[in-house]
């Protein structure tokens, strides 16, 4: 006989959505998790126009500066933002404008759209299979921030769908049933982080020690990923049953 699920003291603090893979996110009141995951997170690539490169920040320095970029979803669009201009994602003008951030001919397209290249037509596809859900606790960005008091291990390094505010260890809670307003999961595996936690954002510096911490402190792992058994909303505030 399996044990009752415990209602941990945990409540929902952040909710995060990506619009564009690599693009800084957007921090929401509430979200819809679908089988696949948040609706409308990383329904976008970046991608180099002349090859069909995806964007790949944590292992090239020539796409770290996407992180100084942010995707916002506004009603049915997705508005593209740098510190100088702002455009929505179906914009010509865009691509010029992120060919001018970069350096080198650049645009954002569609997940599974057919782009043109020089080599020619290839099909926009993720460079992995992401997880339904990310989950961070406050206690993990806590332990971190000890361990690095000259850092800013802010959440926003992290990039995340939920920000749980608690004292218990997300650790403890794999292979545990998860349940968050009206959605029900399983928290399946610890994620482990890359380059991104490190790269410089808007008001962020580049900070290696992140991730050296990290990998020394913590297998080089940092939060959850979580499946999806039962679609549903998740809104700030809302309590987390676990087991």
């Amino acid at each position: 006989m399996g044990s009752d699920p415990i209602r941990i003291e945990a409540t929902v603090r952040e909710l995060w959505r990506y619009p564009v893979s690599s693009l800084r996110g957007e921090r929401l009141d509430t979200i819809a998790v679908t089988a696949e995951g948040v609706r409308g997170d990383r329904c976008y690539l970046l991608a180099d126009l002349a090859t069909g490169e995806i964007a790949a920040p944590e292992k090239l320095i020539r796409w770290r500066r996407a992180l100084l970029l942010e995707a916002c979803t506004v009603g049915d669009s997705v508005r593209i933002s740098s510190a100088s201009w702002c455009l929505e994602v179906t914009d010509p003008a865009l691509d010029q404008a992120l060919t001018d951030h970069f350096g080198f001919r650049c645009g954002i397209r569609t997940v599974g759209s057919v782009m043109p290249t020089d080599a020619g037509e290839v099909v926009l596809s993720p460079r992995y299979c992401a997880s339904a859900l990310h989950v961070l606790s406050t206690k993990s960005l806590s332990d971190l921030s000890d361990l690095l008091p000259k850092s800013a291990a802010c959440v926003r390094r992290f990039r995340p769908n939920i920000l749980l505010d608690t004292m218990e260890s997300e650790d403890d809670w794999i292979g545990k049933a998860l349940a968050i307003g009206s959605y029900r999961g399983k928290v399946t595996e610890q994620t482990k982080r890359c380059g991104m936690t490190m790269i410089a954002q808007s008001d962020l510096p580049e900070d290696p020690e992140i991730l050296r911490t990290i990998v020394r402190t913590r297998q080089r792992c940092l939060g959850v990923y979580a499946d999806v058994a039962s679609e549903g909303t998740i809104s700030i505030g809302d309590t987390v049953t676990v087991g």
